[in-house]
């Protein structure tokens, strides 16, 4: 056991140097590759996120614009459709003011043509009256000269 015990010391009195060696060069290759290369991943993300912020603020403005857009655009159409509901309705005024207008003219019309329908009629009551009276004269002349 004491042999084992000695070779045991001897492996490590002789690995104490690659210990040592084995050390060293972990901090060496953390100062200097691994630091580094950390800070320049940590920036690297810190840089990404803020790219990543940017564009996540750039999209809600966009979204922002869109809904504003959006709504502006609702809004003219419906003052289109107002608009064209007022033209409709003032268009239909006016069409029902020219009907009534032109329903009165014919109406006005239509009177002076009785008017003067019923004048021609007297005129030619007046007129066959005349004529009747006349011819009522000459049948009576007529039977009173064949009597003598």
């Amino acid at each position: 056991m004491e042999q084992i015990v000695r070779t045991l010391q001897d492996i490590l009195v002789r690995a104490i140097p690659t210990l040592i060696l084995v050390i060293a060069l972990h901090w060496y290759l953390k100062k200097v590759l691994i630091e580094p290369m950390q800070r320049v991943l940590a920036e690297r993300r810190k840089r990404t996120e803020g790219a990543v912020e940017a564009a996540e603020s750039a999209v809600a403005q966009a979204a922002n614009k869109m809904a504003a857009y959006e709504k502006a655009l609702a809004e003219a159409r419906a003052g289109i459709y107002a608009g064209q509901e007022e033209n409709r309705k003032r268009l239909g005024t006016e069409q029902a003011a020219a009907v009534e207008a032109a329903r009165g003219k014919a109406a006005a019309q239509v009177a002076a043509a009785r008017v003067e329908i019923a004048a021609e009629a007297e005129f030619a009551r007046a007129g066959l009256a005349a004529e009747s009276d006349r011819l009522a004269e000459q049948i009576a002349q007529a039977v009173l000269a064949g009597k003598n």
